[in-house]
């Protein structure tokens, strides 16, 4: 597998240089140009979905803080 990719890497920089140098000439002949397409009928899915219901809002609430004692050694 690495022969062959080693040949291929050897034969793309053989022909970039041959290129580069004028060795091979390649000129644009013929533009070219998307092809038309045309879309007819069709028809998107549909979908039903059942979900639950969720509500949303505050409430006050107490909540109990420990206390912390620092004691200096």
């Amino acid at each position: 597998m690495r022969l062959f990719l080693g040949l291929v890497a050897i034969l793309a920089i053989i022909g970039v240089i041959a290129i580069y140098t004028g060795y091979i000439d390649v000129n644009q002949t013929k533009s070219a140009s998307l092809p038309t397409v045309e879309v007819k009928g069709g028809q998107l899915p549909a979908f039903n979905a059942s979900v639950a219901k969720v509500e949303v809002g505050t409430r006050n609430e107490t909540v109990e803080v420990p206390t912390v004692d620092i004691k200096k050694p």
